[in-house]
């Protein structure tokens, strides 16, 4: 049975190289383009994994994490932090992420941190 991953990015090219990159892998991929989409199927989650961008047009992924990691059913979910901004992985612990990756990353240094987080 394949993995899931759930990836919460805005930038419609990012979100397809990703997309690309996990199909490739063997990964099952859901795409979300905003926080509103990604929260409406919250409640239907089933990742084994998710990689949030933590700006987003219409909120951002520290504040999802939060959301992912105090919820009960969910907080054994992995997550991949995402930004262009290199200091936000300083904010780790606040988020309560498993890991992060600056934009922009090294394909193969993204699938590593996805196999590491979902194995």
């Amino acid at each position: 049975m394949k993995k899931k991953v759930w990836v919460i990015e805005d930038d419609p090219d990012i979100g397809d190289v990703i997309s690309f990159l996990l199909n490739d892998e063997g990964y099952d991929v859901s795409l979300f383009p905003n926080a509103t989409s990604f929260k409406q199927q919250l409640p239907n989650a089933d990742a084994d994994v998710m990689v949030m961008d933590i700006m987003l047009p219409d909120g951002n992924g520290i504040d999802l994490c939060h959301d992912v990691k105090t919820r009960g059913e969910l907080k054994h979910v992995p997550v991949l932090m995402m930004s262009a901004n290199k200091a936000m992985s300083d904010m780790n612990g606040y988020y309560r992420a498993d890991d992060f990756i600056a934009k922009p990353f090294d394909i193969n240094e993204f699938v590593r941190k996805i196999r590491r987080l979902i194995s």
